[in-house]
C-alpha cells in the first residue's frame, strides 16, 4: 500500500507555501498583532484558490475526502504563522456540508464574503424550546477569531432533546455580532490567534440554525468528528511551525559566529539540532499516519489522531524553545520571530486536549 502524497497533493502543498510565503509572513503577523483584524487579502486568496472547502463529508470516493490536503495546508498555515481561522473554516464547511439547508451559508464562505470559526469548548450553553423557537444561554469558550467570524459553528444542549446530555447536543450556527451575543478576548499567550469567549443571553434561533438534525446523538457525534478533524490539522500547524523555527534556527547558527568560528561547528548545537530534526520528523510521521487512517476510516483513527496530537504538542513546543536557546540572547527579545513560533506551539499543544490529555486517551484505548 502506497502512503506517500501523490503529485497533486504535492501540488497544492507547493502552491500554498508560495503564496503564503508571499502574503503571510511574519511582518504581517506583527500587523495583525498591533491591529488585530482579519487581512481581507488573505481570506480572498484562500477563497480563490478553493483552499477553504476542500473538505468534502459526501464525497463517494473514500480518497475524494480531501483530508490529506487540508493536512498540508494546515501545515503551511503552521509555517507561515497565518492569521486567519483557516482551520476553522475548513472544519466548519465540513460541518455545513452535512446537510442541504445551509447552501447560501456555505457559497458565502467559499467565495470568501464570509468567515466561519468554531467553538471548540461549551462551557455551560443550553437552549429550552419556547413555541416556534429556541432560547439558548450560557459561555461558549476557545472561538478563535470570534470578533472577525460572521458566524460560528457550536455544539449546545437542547433541553429535553434526548434521554442524556450527550443525547441532547445539537450543532447550531450562530451569529456572533447579534443581539444576545457577546464576545471577549481572552488574551491569551499566542496573539496572531485570537481566543475569544462568546456568552449568549436568551439569544433565539429557529430549526433553520441547526445543522444535520436536532438531538438524539446527531449533534454529538457530528461534533466529535469535527474535534477529530480541528485535533489532526492542529497537530498539522505544529508541525509546520516547529519545522520552519528549526529551519530558520539553523541556517542562523551558520551565520552566527563566536570565537571566530560558526557556531553551527559546536557540537553541542549539533546534538540539540538533530534531536530536534528527530522530533519534528517523527511528529510529522504520525501526523501524516492519523491523516491516512481517518481518511480510509480505519478503525484506529481515534487512537492515531490522539497520538499525533500529543507527540506534535511536545514536539513543537520543544523545538521552538530550543530554537529560542540557540538562538541566545538575540532569540529572547521582542524583535526576533522566534517567540512567535513558540507562542503559536504552545497556543496549539493546549487547544483540543494537551498532550496529557490525549496520552489518557490513548492509555484507555490500550487498556480497553
Amino acid at each position: 500500500m502506497f502512503f506517500g502524497f501523490t503529485e497533486e497533493e504535492k501540488m497544492v502543498q507547493r502552491s500554498v507555501r508560495e503564496m503564503l510565503s508571499e502574503q503571510a509572513t511574519t511582518e504581517a503577523a506583527r500587523a495583525f498583532m498591533a491591529s488585530p483584524t482579519i487581512p481581507k487579502r488573505i481570506q480572498d486568496l484562500l477563497a480563490k484558490q478553493g483552499l477553504l472547502g476542500i473538505m468534502d463529508p459526501n464525497a463517494a470516493d473514500k480518497e475524494a475526502k480531501g483530508i490529506l490536503h487540508a493536512l498540508l495546508i494546515a501545515r503551511e498555515a503552521g509555517r507561515a504563522l497565518l492569521t486567519y481561522p483557516l482551520l476553522e473554516n475548513m472544519v466548519g464547511l465540513y460541518a455545513l456540508k452535512t446537510c442541504k439547508q445551509h447552501g447560501q451559508l456555505i457559497e458565502d464562505v467559499e467565495s470568501g464574503k464570509k468567515c466561519l470559526s468554531v467553538a471548540w469548548s461549551n462551557a455551560d450553553a443550553q437552549a429550552r424550546k419556547e413555541e416556534d423557537a429556541f432560547i439558548l444561554n450560557g459561555t461558549l469558550r476557545q472561538v478563535p477569531f470570534a470578533a472577525d467570524a460572521d458566524a460560528v459553528i457550536a455544539c449546545v444542549r437542547v433541553s429535553g432533546m434526548g434521554l442524556t446530555p450527550d443525547d441532547e447536543e445539537t450543532v447550531i450556527v450562530i451569529d456572533p455580532k447579534r443581539d444576545g451575543a457577546a464576545i471577549r478576548n481572552c488574551r491569551s499567550m499566542d496573539e496572531t490567534y485570537p481566543l475569544y469567549e462568546v456568552t449568549l443571553t436568551n439569544y433565539s434561533f429557529d430549526t433553520k440554525a441547526i445543522v444535520k438534525g436536532l438531538g438524539m446523538g446527531v449533534g454529538h457525534q457530528l461534533m466529535t468528528k469535527l474535534k477529530q478533524l480541528g485535533t489532526l490539522l492542529l497537530a498539522s500547524e505544529m508541525v509546520g511551525c516547529a519545522e520552519r523555527a528549526l529551519y530558520e534556527t539553523v541556517e542562523y547558527t551558520k551565520q552566527r559566529k563566536q570565537f571566530g568560528t560558526e557556531i553551527a561547528r559546536f557540537q553541542a548545537l549539533k546534538h540539540m539540532a538533530a534531536e530536534m530534526y528527530l522530533k519534528v520528523e517523527s511528529a510529522k510521521a504520525s501526523v501524516e499516519y492519523a491523516a491516512w487512517a481517518m481518511e480510509s476510516d480505519d478503525d484506529e483513527a481515534d487512537l492515531a489522531v490522539s497520538i499525533a496530537k500529543s507527540y506534535a504538542s511536545d514536539a513543537a513546543t520543544r523545538v521552538t524553545s530550543d530554537a529560542i536557546q540557540m538562538h541566545g540572547g538575540i532569540g529572547f527579545t521582542w524583535e526576533n520571530d522566534m517567540h512567535l513560533f513558540f507562542k503559536r506551539a504552545r497556543r496549539s499543544a493546549s487547544l483540543l486536549g494537551d498532550a496529557y490529555f490525549h496520552r489518557e486517551q490513548i492509555a484507555r484505548y490500550a487498556l480497553d
